[in-house]
């Protein structure tokens, strides 16, 4: 009798070699997805208490005639910690992009004035769309839907206080930009600016803009390539003045 040699049949062998290459296939697909869902959720749970993002329109629908507005008395403040009753022009609702990428918060660290708070923004730089930022909105969560906004067109210059946590933080600041039914009257933005770790004054200016209708006061703009890592930085004292 032939003694049979060691191993395996080829039709067993080859029902061995798919099944391995199909399990290698599933792990290299499967693996690096799941760790990605995981960090995103992991760090949605984390900002929990961030506001959802208002629903844009979805499609062009017929603009409208806002209501005339008389021009505001200036300075107009959108941030400032030291005035009481609170500064409520402007709301920080807009969140844009990674929405759960941004938190913001009081800070009590890294103040310009001892004694006073001034606006802290986190970034943590973990989400798929790879930007994110915040528009201070004319009412709350307004892209353009609600008859909201003021008459800015006086201001000559939107001025505000800003710093690094570390230095080296780029930021693009903007303001307006609105479409759809109400539309801003004007957009503009500073470009990117790269923070000190120390405190610097910002002025943009809006002489030439029209601002006449602005319901998205100010915002800014963090892009992921810039902060792998994430970033933070400070805000103080945001107004247009004359």
């Amino acid at each position: 009798m032939k003694k049979r040699t060691q191993g395996c049949f080829p039709w067993r062998c080859s029902r061995v070699v798919v099944f391995a290459l199909a399990g290698s296939l599933f792990l290299a697909v499967w693996a690096p997805a799941q760790a990605q869902q995981n960090t995103v959720l992991m760090q949605r749970r984390a900002f929990t208490n961030l506001m959802e993002q208002a629903p844009r329109p979805k499609k062009e629908q017929a603009r409208r005639a806002h209501v005339d507005r008389a021009p505001v008395e200036l300075p107009f403040h959108i941030i400032n910690y030291r005035l009481l009753p609170a500064v409520d022009n402007f709301a920080a609702s807009g969140f844009m992009g990674d929405v759960s990428d941004i938190r913001l918060a009081g800070a009590y660290a890294g103040t310009r004035t001892p004694g006073y708070p001034c606006l802290q923004v986190k970034y943590a730089a973990m989400g798929e769309a790879g930007w994110a930022g915040v528009m201070w909105q004319n009412p709350a969560n307004n892209w353009g839907t609600v008859d909201g906004g003021y008459n800015l067109k006086n201001a000559k210059k939107l001025s505000f206080w800003a710093k690094g946590s570390k230095g080296g933080e780029v930021v693009e600041f903007i303001l307006g930009g609105a479409s759809s039914v109400f539309p801003d009257s004007d957009g503009l933005t500073t470009g990117e600016i790269k923070l000190t770790p120390q405190w610097k004054h910002y002025v943009l200016d809006v002489s030439n803009a029209d601002l006449s209708y602005i319901s998205s006061g100010f915002g800014f703009v963090l892009k992921q390539p810039q902060h792998p890592n994430g970033c933070a930085f400070y805000l103080d004292e945001v107004c247009y003045t004359e």
